[in-house]
């Protein structure tokens, strides 16, 4: 019959503490990376609008309806996760982005196909953003003695 088993562990202390920091800066970091992330989309997004889109010569007054002086985007945080929201609120993007019926005299003579922006901007990023946040999570651990 076996006497009994005696257990000890050393370093649990370490390891919670380096834990607990590693937990209080993921947070923190999620929404910096997040940030980063929106303002290159939007960036590239506007710089992917600006070669083609075939701008035309506009008034100053049009000037303020241009699609490249209408980007935007912020950061969304609630308890559940964060999200990052990049948009155009230029009036007339969603039919550049989406396509529209081209009228003349009140009759539909064509369709103009759709730009895609956003689309095209967004599947660039699909492997980029795992890889950020990917490495986002190596610094966290290794800044905190977890790596």
């Amino acid at each position: 019959m076996a006497d009994g088993f005696e257990f000890s562990f050393e370093g649990l202390e370490e390891l919670e503490r380096d834990l607990e920091k590693a937990v209080t800066k993921a947070p923190l970091q999620a929404k910096k990376t997040l940030k980063k992330l929106a303002k290159e989309f939007k960036a590239s997004a506007a710089e992917r609008a600006e070669t083609e889109l075939n701008h035309v010569n506009r008034t100053e007054e049009d000037q303020k309806k241009s699609i490249g002086e209408k980007w935007g985007s912020k950061i969304v945080d609630d308890r559940l996760g964060m999200a990052a929201l990049v948009w155009n609120s230029a009036p007339h993007f969603h039919l550049v982005e989406n396509g529209h019926n081209l009228v003349r005299d009140g009759h539909v003579i064509g369709f103009v196909p759709g730009k895609h922006i956003m689309e095209k901007t967004r599947n660039d990023y699909k492997d980029i953003v795992p890889e950020r946040f990917e490495k986002m999570v190596d610094d966290i651990l290794k800044e905190s003695g977890l790596n």
